[in-house]
Formats: C-alpha cells, sequence, structure tokens
C-alpha cells in the first residue's frame, strides 16, 4: 500500500493505463478498483471485522469474478448479534435495531475508518451522507480520493461504503481480495498484499437480486426506476447459468430470505405474499422495458467490460429462468 503511494502520479497513469488495455477497462476503473479494494482491506482491519460480510454486486466481481462490470459501491452487513440482537424480530424490536445500528455506526465506527485511514497515511475525505432519521439504516459514507485521471459522471472519484445491520448474514464464505494492481504486477513492490474477506455466497445475491426486481415492478409504472438499474438484469442473466439450479433446489433459502425482506427490511405498498415463486417476474413491464433497454445500453458502454449479452437475448435468457422459477409449487410460510 505504502510503496503504491510513494509512486508518483506519471508512475501511476502508466500502470493503471496498462491495465485499462490488457482488461478493456478505463483507466479510471483501474484506478477505483485500487481504492476500493484499500477501503476493503481498511474495513476489514476495523474492530467489528468479524462481524462484517462482504455482499452486493462488488462482491460479485470482487471476490468471485462472476461479473465483468465495475461498481463502486461497496455493501457491508454489520451483524446485528454484534449489536445485542438476535433471533425472531417484532416491529418493536426491529425500530430499537435500526436506532442502534444508526448510533454504532455514526458515533464509533465511521470515526474510527477515518482514524484508519489517516494512521495508515491515506489522504482521502470521508464524509457520512446526512440523515434526516435517527434511525436510518443502513447508513452510506463516501470516501473521496486523490485521482491522477478526469472522471464523467458515470464514475465518480469516490468510494461509497453501505453498511448496516439488517440484512442477512448467511450463507458467505471468506474469499480472496486482491487489487487489478496487484493481479497484473504481483512480483514489483508496489503491487499490495491480498487478504480474506467474509462475502456472501452467489446463490443469496442472485435470490435478493430477483426480489428486488420484483419489488420494483410492483410498482405502477410512472414510478418504476430506472437510472443504473439494468445492472441487476446484467447480474441476474450472468448468475442463473451457474446458480439458478441452486435456488430452484433449496426452499429453505428461498423462504429464509423472503421472511427476512417481510419482517427486518420491508418497503412500503410491497405485497410480500406474492413473493411466492409462482408469482415472480423480474423482467420490466412493457411500460417501461425502452428506458431499462437504454438504461441498459448506457451500462454496457461505461460500467461493462468483458462481453455481455444483447437486452433482448438477456431478457429471453431470464424470462426462460422466470419459467423454471414460477413452476415450483412451494407452499412458504406467511
Amino acid at each position: 500500500m505504502q510503496h503504491w503511494l510513494e509512486l508518483t502520479d506519471k508512475e501511476k497513469i502508466e500502470v493503471y493505463t496498462e491495465i485499462a488495455a490488457r482488461t478493456g477497462m478505463t483507466p479510471q476503473a483501474v484506478e477505483k478498483d485500487w481504492w476500493v479494494t484499500t477501503t476493503l482491506n481498511l474495513l476489514f482491519s476495523s474492530t467489528p471485522a468479524e462481524h462484517l460480510v462482504f455482499k452486493g454486486g462488488t462482491s460479485l466481481s470482487k471476490a468471485w469474478d462472476l461479473i465483468e462490470r465495475f461498481s463502486e459501491d461497496i455493501d457491508l452487513a454489520l451483524d446485528r448479534k454484534y449489536l445485542g440482537f438476535e433471533g425472531p424480530m417484532t416491529g418493536s424490536q426491529v425500530r430499537k435495531l435500526r436506532r442502534a445500528s444508526y448510533k454504532y455506526i455514526s458515533e464509533e465506527f465511521f470515526p474510527e475508518l477515518t482514524k484508519l485511514f489517516e494512521q495508515n497515511g491515506i489522504p482521502v475525505e470521508l464524509r457520512l451522507r446526512e440523515s434526516k432519521d435517527s434511525d436510518q439504516d443502513p447508513l452510506i459514507i463516501e470516501i473521496y480520493y486523490p485521482h491522477v485521471f478526469e472522471y464523467n459522471e458515470y464514475i465518480e472519484p469516490r468510494v461509497l461504503v453501505e453498511i448496516g445491520s439488517r440484512s442477512l448474514r448467511e450463507p458467505f464464505s471468506h474469499r480472496t481480495i486482491s487489487s487489478l494492481v496487484a493481479k497484473h504486477f504481483p512480483a514489483l513492490p508496489f503491487a499490495d498484499t491480498s487478504f480474506e474477506i467474509a462475502t456472501v455466497n452467489p446463490e443469496r445475491t442472485l435470490l435478493e437480486k430477483i426480489f428486488l426486481l420484483h419489488e420494483e415492478f410492483q410498482k405502477p409504472s410512472e414510478n418504476i426506476r430506472v437510472e443504473r438499474l439494468s445492472r441487476h438484469l446484467y447480474d441476474v442473466d450472468r448468475l442463473i447459468t451457474v446458480y439458478g439450479p441452486h435456488i430452484l433446489e433449496n426452499k429453505a433459502l428461498y423462504q429464509e430470505i423472503v421472511t427476512h425482506r417481510r419482517t427486518i427490511t420491508p418497503l412500503r405498498g410491497i405485497d410480500y405474499s406474492r413473493h411466492k415463486p409462482e408469482f415472480i417476474n423480474c423482467i420490466p413491464p412493457e411500460a417501461i422495458i425502452a428506458e431499462w433497454r437504454k438504461d441498459y445500453t448506457v451500462m454496457q458502454e461505461q460500467m461493462i467490460f468483458g462481453t455481455s449479452h444483447s437486452f433482448e437475448d438477456l431478457v429471453k435468457n431470464i424470462i426462460s429462468f422466470r419459467a423454471q422459477l414460477n413452476a415450483l409449487d412451494w407452499n412458504l410460510e406467511e
């Protein structure tokens, strides 16, 4: 880490540019990968490290190498047992957990992370995104880093850390993390050392993304969000080939996630009785599918650095998998 920070901007530009040429990524994305990796290293060096788990889209690329798109966000789940909460929870207990999580992250975790960057001589600016509510969960930490390239609006020179205490932790595995700089120049002094962190398993991430899309498409068409959300379709398309069969055979995991979303992280206006396999729909409705197609085209240009299916083929693949999911005759607990 220190060796890399001591390089001149010119030397960093040369390395980033070479990696970009090898991978098809932009130099800005390669630079940002170094900062994402460094941030993960410090996050999992913090006091609650053993109680954290890395999740979300970035985990699919950084930890599992399953997708070829760039993501700037680091999603973390803090085990609620660390805050003194465990087992089934009532609505009142969930509200208490939200307040406890907000207090811990804002008053203890954020200052400690700031100090970790300072102690390691890493020149960044950390900001805790403001919240109007004292029970906001998750919270977002913005980390602005010094950069050697100009950035566009799609990729900004910052890392976003989203951390909360209401997410599931299981199932997870320990995965090795290293930067693109270290992967492409492992023998050079500036290559950072790899490290292992607890990371959510892909089958759970796949189900979470399917439910996220299903919930989004339960809304009236005029309220369905579009910008950058087509990334979830891309991720689902990439995951169903290998992990689709896993979730079609794992009723227990399916039930656990549905129950958790209904009781711990419920959204207003969502009918969770329609999370039964027979009702699941993760394809945009006709009224807004053209907007999602446009969003996907932008994502292919700005975020995907490997091969990707056309929007039509992607939708066709997901529809085929949806049919298998809809055919499951599972009676879920309400």
